[in-house]
């Protein structure tokens, strides 16, 4: 690795399984048996037998011998020897397990990532081409492996021992395969399983698996040519026209140009109405009003009165090329029809303003949703995803996408299928676990 992309990159701590760990069989195997003076007892040995499996499988999976993992594993010895001498011969036999699986355990996640990463990570979304996922690698929860000369970066965050990947490499496309491979690397060498959750194009993580498994489509809007015209795009008029008739206005302001005061009033805002702390990982930025990268703007609607009913958030890459949305938040006594009317007001301020995509949206299963007919297995997934509405509220965001006519390139999950437990438990808690926020409204 360059020194550049090696000064930014997280560095090993440890040395490779194929040097440690058998030290470390022996290390434990002659541990127990010194400690239980040679002792041929049979449940003896099949606690250093299952210590020394864990200890294989260690090995056999490539994982690296971490300090961390070696302090743990120093204290349930100690705790065996404790144990053995105060006569509790079953809790000494735990902990020498216990003792083997520690050694052999996953490196543990990552720090999040420093300044100096989370600058070159903005300037690498800044360069990014059409990617309506690049803006959301700024989350400030998310670590980063990059490519040997830095220009490209995968956005990446650790659970239950699995690295998942978010989208695609963010910078230079033709350096992407190279942090591809970096990060692919990078995880095997800490023993992590590795998944990508919302990639376009999974043809570059063949590393990760042979097969990949659509999830849902970009919603993007082209904004030199979208326009309210034609049959098609009634509904859509309707609804903007109905906020029109209602007196709604709308305005977008650069969120970093706001004042003390206007930050306090939206944070009561996004408080009073689906909160400050969003759930997400791939497709959703954390703590708004509060970390702000470049080119993050609010799109917002006023009813009649002046009264704040509706905020988009929305953030940039490509040089502000790319608008993608973040999150909405919208008053229940909202007028119909006020979030079609954000999103086709924030097209012509793109259009005013140097954009020439604006993402509204990731569409999932809209493949799904977008037949009524096919076979029972068909039939049946689309009625169980129907059954999560009123947690993820699929089916309405689809109902609300299709009015604007614009579903595009699709997204998939990316993972080894006998992985799926771990995979699916890491994904799904990074997706639905809600993020904190340091300051309260």
């Amino acid at each position: 690795m360059g020194r550049e992309g090696g000064g930014l990159a997280t560095q090993a701590v440890g040395a490779h399984a194929g040097r440690w760990l058998p030290a470390a069989a022996t290390t434990l195997a002659a541990g127990w048996l010194l400690l239980r003076g040679m002792s041929s007892h049979a449940d003896d040995a099949t606690a250093v037998g299952l210590g020394m499996a864990f200890l294989a499988r260690g090995a056999a999976l490539g994982r690296t011998l971490h300090r961390r993992n070696v302090a743990v594993a120093g204290l349930l010895l100690l705790g065996t020897l404790v144990a053995a001498r105060a006569g509790f011969g079953d809790a000494s036999r735990l902990l020498v397990i216990a003792s083997g699986f520690a050694l052999a355990r996953s490196a543990p996640p990552p720090p999040r990532a420093d300044p100096v990463q989370r600058r070159r990570v903005e300037q690498l979304v800044a360069q990014t081409p059409r990617d309506p996922l690049a803006p959301f690698a700024q989350r400030t929860d998310k670590s980063y492996v990059f490519d040997p000369t830095a220009r490209a970066a995968v956005a990446y965050r650790v659970r239950f021992g699995t690295a998942v990947a978010s989208g695609d490499p963010v910078g230079d496309p033709v350096a992407g395969d190279e942090a591809v491979e970096s990060f692919l690397a990078h995880a095997a060498e800490r023993g992590w399983r590795v998944a990508v959750l919302g990639t376009a194009r999974p043809g570059r993580w063949e590393g990760v698996a042979d097969r990949a498994v659509p999830i849902g489509r970009d919603v993007v809007l082209d904004v030199t040519r979208f326009a309210l015209v034609g049959r098609r795009f009634r509904n859509l008029r309707q609804a903007v026209q109905r906020t029109r008739n209602c007196g709604v206005t709308t305005v977008v302001v650069t969120e970093a140009d706001l004042t003390a005061g206007q930050r306090d009033a939206l944070m009561r805002f996004m408080q009073a109405t689906r909160g400050v702390h969003p759930r997400g990982f791939s497709m959703i930025l954390d703590r708004p009003l509060e970390s702000t990268p470049p080119g993050t703007v609010l799109a917002m609607a006023h009813d009649r009165d002046g009264r704040l009913v509706a905020v988009h958030r929305f953030a940039a890459s490509d040089g502000g090329r790319e608008v993608s949305l973040d999150l909405p938040w919208r008053a229940r006594d909202a007028p119909n029809g006020v979030d079609e009317r954000l999103a086709v007001d924030m097209v012509a301020w793109a259009c005013e303003h140097g954009g020439q995509r604006v993402s509204l949206a990731f569409a999932g299963f809209a493949d799904l949703f977008a037949r009524n007919d096919g076979p029972w297995p068909i039939r049946a997934a689309r009625s169980g995803v129907r059954l999560l509405d009123g947690f993820i509220q699929l089916g309405p965001l689809y109902r609300y996408l299709r009015k604007f006519h614009a579903f595009g390139a699709r997204r998939y999950v990316v993972f080894v299928p006998a992985q799926i437990v771990w995979v699916g438990l890491a994904m799904l808690t990074l997706e639905f676990a809600r993020t904190h926020s340091r300051r309260r409204p």
